[in-house]
């Protein structure tokens, strides 16, 4: 269900789906299921090629290739044009969408178990048609040890300059984060649920105090984000709710290629843009 959900709510997947159902099923399967029709294709995105320089590089002779050749052809994937193959307006789109598109699966597959269960509403198309930024990122799952989770995340806090964070749910984690960010006067931008912001307020008003008096730090209140998410320059953690609305605190994702930080940075700046600043507070 979360990837067909994906696929419903991904615009460049769903220019793909759509040439795919004008061209009849088998399309998908041509394309995925061949090693060798993909990789001509390739090798026609790069420059148009004739038979003869097809089969130079494949090391294969003519009745090897040619049926792959004429598979591409009738599917309008390639043409032929003054007997060189060029890729058709139909195989450029898809060509163009194809790795991204294989990634993506690749990191639902990787870490199926923490997508299938969970709410993946909060994150918005433009966030999900991206998922393959995160193929590098590992899954931890600690069903009977929370503290090691904690311990993971404010370690890695603790080693960073610049601290972005989305905190959605209050547990020991989010205090001990307010704790060392003010013990450490790390430069830091916080996203708040209302529960969190209450309970800060009313139990840790004078922490609460400290954090936004560090010069630089800005505190923010947000309406509902069903993500938790700490982003440095160095380290990505991630971690989402259940459907039923009840936070996972087991599986979260950790990452710290660039690529996961790019994607863990917008995600924040997307969560900042809908939420308010807090300025000052009784």
């Amino acid at each position: 269900m979360l990837i067909e959900q994906f696929l419903v709510e991904s615009t460049f997947i769903q220019i793909i789906l759509s040439v795919i159902s004008m061209r009849g099923k088998g399309l998908l399967s041509l394309i995925t299921y061949s090693e060798k029709r993909k990789d001509l294709l390739f090798l026609i995105n790069e420059k148009p090629r004739t038979l003869f320089e097809i089969k130079e590089f494949f090391n294969v002779k003519t009745p090897e290739i040619y049926p792959r050749i004429k598979e591409l052809l009738e599917t309008d994937l390639i043409q032929k044009i003054n007997n060189e193959y060029y890729l058709t307006p139909v195989g450029k789109v898809i060509l163009k969408y194809y790795t991204p598109l294989v990634n993506i699966l690749n990191v639902f597959e990787e870490t199926c178990d923490f997508w299938a269960d969970h709410d993946t509403a909060s994150i918005p198309p433009h966030l999900l048609e991206r998922f393959n930024e995160l193929e590098s990122s590992i899954l931890f799952q600690n069903p009977s040890n929370v503290f090691e989770q904690n311990y993971t995340l404010i370690e890695k806090m603790s080693a960073s300059q610049k601290i972005c964070g989305i905190i959605s749910v209050f547990m020991p984690a989010s205090l001990e984060m307010f704790q060392n960010i003010v013990k450490n006067k790390q430069l830091s931008k916080i996203i708040v649920t209302p529960n969190v912001f209450n309970k800060l307020k009313l139990d840790y008003k004078d922490l609460l105090n400290q954090f936004v008096s560090l010069e630089g730090n800005e505190l923010y209140l947000i309406d509902s984000a069903n993500v938790f998410l700490v982003t440095t320059e160095k380290f990505l953690y991630f971690s989402l709710f259940y459907k039923n609305g009840l936070y996972d605190d087991h599986k979260y994702l950790v990452a710290t290629d660039n690529s996961s930080l790019n994607w863990g940075n917008d995600c924040f700046k997307h969560f900042v843009e809908q939420a308010k600043l807090i300025d000052k507070f009784e």
